[in-house]
């Protein structure tokens, strides 16, 4: 039986989910995924709550895709590759970003540890993002043979621009808080530990909005500037699965996993 991976507390009109698997760093995989999709979907019809909080535990946002669970794979089939695992995973990272973009209610990622891959997608598909100064943002996609998913390839060009997004999503090195900031990715900084207790006060403090307001401003927000978000999605769950039955994507996945 799978352990129960994502928590959900709530205070009052504030829902908070927690991804809780400390052990992979939050990685998103098939144990998770379900959980975590879930758990947000359910949210989307609750009428009492109005605002949602979306962290992790353990010291972690995210660490992405379950590479742990890839590499094994690889070793059991050789000369296979890993689509078919990615495809089981970014099933569940793309119900997330529906769920999170789709929903009424307002959706604040608070951001401590890492936030690797997915982690970096689910924050730019959030209304806010509350990061605390020494988190390790970190577009890892390409460094590892994948392609960047789950929206990323049209949230963040429209956030930062062509040039620092091919960047930031091509060279895969980590983005300073302090710089995500300046770059409208990230609304507030705040010291280590505390980004949980800041998204808290802030989704207290929309929570005390009007409600129908709210949610027409974000549905009128996302009109304008994700109206090609479900076939973006799709375009990138292709690429992804096509990228990780690549020779290439098995020689850095083992790379990678000899360094961790």
């Amino acid at each position: 039986m799978t352990p129960e991976l994502v928590r959900v507390e709530r205070r009052g009109p504030v829902a908070t989910v927690t991804m809780d698997n400390p052990e992979t760093m939050n990685a998103m995989d098939t144990n998770m995924g379900p959980q975590l999709a879930g758990a947000l979907e359910a949210l989307n019809l609750e009428d009492e709550v109005r605002v949602v909080v979306l962290t992790g535990g353990g010291g972690n946002f995210t660490g992405g895709g379950n590479l742990k669970n890839a590499g094994r794979y690889l070793e059991e089939n050789p000369g296979q590759g890993a689509g078919t695992v990615f495809g089981g995973y970014i099933q569940f990272v793309v119900r997330v970003v529906q769920a999170m973009t789709g929903m009424p209610h307002p959706v604040i990622s608070a951001v401590e540890g890492a936030a690797s891959g997915a982690g970096l997608a689910w924050m730019l598909a959030s209304d806010l993002v509350v990061c605390a100064e020494d988190a390790r943002i970190v577009p890892a996609f390409v460094a590892v043979g994948l392609v960047p998913a789950a929206g990323a390839t049209l949230h963040l060009p429209r956030l930062a621009g062509l040039a620092r997004s091919s960047e930031i999503l091509m060279l895969g090195k980590n983005l300073p808080p302090q710089k995500a900031l300046e770059m409208g990715l990230v609304e507030r900084l705040t010291p280590p530990s505390q980004a949980l207790a800041t998204a808290q006060e802030l989704a207290q403090e929309l929570a005390a909005g009007p409600q129908a307001a709210l949610a027409a401003t974000k549905r009128l927000i996302g009109g304008a500037t994700r109206g090609e978000l479900t076939p973006q999605l799709e375009d990138e769950r292709r690429a992804v699965m096509a990228a990780a039955d690549e020779a290439e994507f098995a020689q850095r996945v083992k790379r990678f996993l000899a360094k961790a």
